[in-house]
């Protein structure tokens, strides 16, 4: 998950005798219908159509020596450019996040000593668990991290959020989740679509190797009666339940077979719901970063609402309401709103709904209304 800067309000404005030195950048990168400043701020109204996309960032580029950024917007069907002083960005009390993280460490290697029982030797389940889920959380991090860097955007570290283990029969993860916080603004949707991508597919890919590796040493056990499942399982981790794990004959009085999850494959079951969850297309989650540059501004409240009638279908209550909260904060966006997203990002796009299906729950759901069907 990352988190978007807030809008540049209280930034100084420019003078009047700063307008025709920052015309001059401008009218180098694009042609101009229209200067004038505006609330002092020097804005432009420009000429359409012509290309944008490339011409706005070396525009930033050419402002970034004078220590100034500016804003591509689309209002009534023209096409505004604004320029403003760049704001000031705070340094990052890294101890911070060494805290957390340390935190983080010790709630996990918790949760994992007490998933393991007699599964394993509760330290190698408690260090498993710890360095699996660790592992997830901190690369799909440093995915944003990279990326941001890569694109010119101002991040922090992570911060890993510690949480309660599995204690009183309450379902704990010792952990609820990781986050950076943006400093700046993404130049563009390609950039804002990348930032957002890049934490999912890590964490992705890694959940499957965590899952594969846990299910290898996940025994399988036999029950008189029919046990209730514990937790649910995303389509994915299901197929390669069913692909890895070979149920033996069972035994006289016990027909009933399930699988005793390895603390490493509970990390894989926790990474895909962390990616699952991470892809709602909401506000500042990674998948909100996904939907804004694909599908602009004006499909928010259409797919915030859908993302909390799927987390109430899925019992996520609680994620529910934090969604609900942080839905009515408004994505700020890149500084060039009006560049389209690349066609290669428009089909990466595709495949993140198949991932965000293939680690969600809604196949229950699907199968459920079959059979309500009479199928």
């Amino acid at each position: 998950m990352s988190e978007a800067p807030s809008e540049t309000a209280g930034t100084p404005f420019l003078q009047q005798s700063d307008f025709e030195k920052v015309t001059q950048i401008v009218t180098a990168e694009f042609q101009v219908e229209e200067a004038l400043m505006e609330r002092s701020v020097p804005t432009y109204y420009l000429k359409q159509p012509q290309e944008a996309k490339q011409a706005f960032l070396r525009l930033l580029k050419n402002l970034e020596a004078n220590n100034l950024i500016a804003f591509l917007r689309r209002k009534d069907g023209r096409i505004i450019l604004k320029v403003a002083p760049k704001p000031p960005v705070k340094p990052s009390n890294v101890m911070i996040n060494w805290i957390l993280f340390f935190a983080t460490i010790a709630t996990t290697f918790v949760t994992g000593y007490l998933l393991s029982e007699d599964l394993v030797n509760p330290f190698i389940g408690g260090a498993t668990f710890t360095i699996a889920i660790m592992t997830i959380l901190g690369l799909h991090e440093l995915g944003h991290k990279i990326t941001a860097n890569r694109q010119g955007v101002e991040a922090t570290p992570p911060y890993f959020i510690p949480g309660p283990p599995s204690v009183f029969g309450l379902l704990g993860f010792g952990t609820f989740g990781a986050v950076i916080m943006q400093k700046s603004y993404p130049p563009n949707r390609d950039s804002l679509f990348d930032i957002g991508a890049s934490g999912p597919v890590l964490s992705f890919v890694l959940s499957i190797v965590a899952t594969v590796i846990g299910l290898l040493f996940s025994p399988v056990r036999f029950s008189s009666e029919l046990l209730p499942s514990v937790i649910p399982f995303p389509l994915l981790f299901t197929l390669l339940a069913e692909a890895l794990v070979a149920v033996p004959q069972p035994p006289p009085g016990r027909p009933y077979a399930y699988i005793a999850l390895h603390p490493v494959a509970f990390a894989g079951w926790v990474g895909m719901l962390v990616t699952m969850l991470n892809l709602l297309p909401v506000a500042t989650l990674d998948g909100g970063h996904v939907s804004r540059s694909l599908l602009g501004e004006k499909a928010r409240t259409a797919l915030s609402f859908l993302s909390i009638f799927l987390l109430v279908v899925e019992g996520f209550w609680s994620m529910a309401i934090l969604v609900l909260f942080i839905a009515t904060y408004r994505h700020p966006g890149p500084l060039d709103d009006v560049s389209s997203l690349s066609t290669s990002r428009k089909l990466v796009a595709i495949a993140l709904i198949v991932v965000f299906v293939l680690c969600s729950f809604l196949y229950y759901y699907f199968f459920l209304l079959l059979q309500l069907l009479g199928f």
